[in-house]
């Protein structure tokens, strides 16, 4: 006898479980990045969250210096910057992407800094008119006014690396933009928003941008048949992200990371983990961040922690920004235990 059919949350539960068995806890020990070694006591990483009301530039600039100097940011002095943002889509009355001028102050800063180059890169991952969607989202404008490349990693030049995760199947060989693969250091500008189907998306899932539709397609299909909360993992653990700032002036709650409605917050986060800088970020959100399949994934192969107790909150106090965002009710378990 055929049993009920799977509802889409208890679907994507059991391909985080599935991937979770599949992906051995040491498989970053050989790759390109090195788990953080645990000390004995006290929290090893930093975050910062910068109470920010409004995206006036000044408000921004001062935001970024703040956070930058409370953390432990790269050196950007005589390097290759390539700034990371997300630009999934654009609708004039939603709040879709990372807002530009807050892009355009982390470049200001990164300038006074001394990086010898910055570039822009996205690949979107749903609108395939991409310099429709750059000029819509102000980054085409901004891009020329500061002087910095624009790049579509849908269409940049690509080649192949291995995959860190030994067991990879689907992205065994990932095929990646030069830009990417190029960055001296690597910057994630994420949206603060929830998911439809991978509940929120924060730093680490921003990194499906970085892989070409080209190659994989149009919403990034191969990476969702791979599953989720496997190819997040994948990505980051062979990329290595640098720094990673997350855009909570004004997130999306609801039916994101398109179709939700605007939720102000007023925070900036950030830090040099994204897996403890989207778990501050999922706390400010009223979510328990080891409930969110992907991230409870990350910490068990070793990309940074996710537990209180191991990231050392500066800057505001958690307290005193969370709003707890509205949640599909599939993902109501995400809820964290005193919201």
């Amino acid at each position: 006898m055929k049993g009920e059919p799977m509802t889409r949350r208890e679907l994507i539960r059991a391909l985080g479980t599935a991937a979770l068995s599949a992906f051995p806890a040491a498989a970053f020990t050989a790759g390109r990045r090195q788990p953080e070694k645990r000390q004995a006591a006290g929290p090893i990483l930093r975050v910062a969250l910068i109470p920010c009301s409004d995206y006036e530039p000044k408000s921004l600039l001062e935001a970024i210096r703040a956070g930058w100097r409370l953390t432990r940011p790269p050196d950007v002095n005589s390097k290759r910057v390539v700034i990371k943002p997300n630009i999934a889509d654009f609708a004039a009355n939603r709040p879709i992407h990372t807002h530009v001028r807050l892009v355009e102050a982390l470049i200001l800063h990164l300038r006074e800094l001394g990086a010898r180059e910055i570039l822009l890169a996205e690949g979107p991952p749903q609108n395939r008119d991409s310099e429709w969607l750059f000029q819509q989202c102000g980054f085409e404008a901004m891009a020329r006014h500061r002087s910095v490349p624009l790049i579509d990693l849908n269409y940049d030049n690509i080649r192949s690396i291995k995959n860190v995760n030994p067991r990879a199947t689907l992205l065994r060989d990932l095929y990646l933009p030069e830009t990417i693969l190029s960055a001296e250091v690597l910057i994630s500008v994420a949206k603060m928003k929830t998911h439809k189907l991978a509940g929120i998306t924060l730093s680490l899932k921003n990194m499906f941008g970085i892989v070409p539709g080209i190659k994989y397609g149009w919403p990034k299909n191969t990476l969702h048949w791979n599953g989720i909360p496997q190819s997040i993992c994948e990505i980051n653990g062979t990329i290595k992200t640098h720094y990673s700032i997350v855009d909570g002036v004004v997130g999306m709650e609801g039916h994101g990371p398109i179709m939700g409605t605007a939720k102000k917050t007023g925070v900036i986060v950030m830090g040099d983990n994204a897996l403890s800088v989207d778990a501050t970020a999922a706390r400010i959100m009223g979510i328990d961040p080891a409930r969110v399949d992907y991230l409870a994934m990350a910490q068990r192969i070793k990309l940074g922690f996710l537990r209180r107790e191991n990231i050392d909150v500066t800057g505001e106090r958690i307290e005193n920004v969370r709003t707890d965002y509205v949640l599909d009710s599939e993902f109501s378990f995400l809820r964290a235990p005193n919201g």
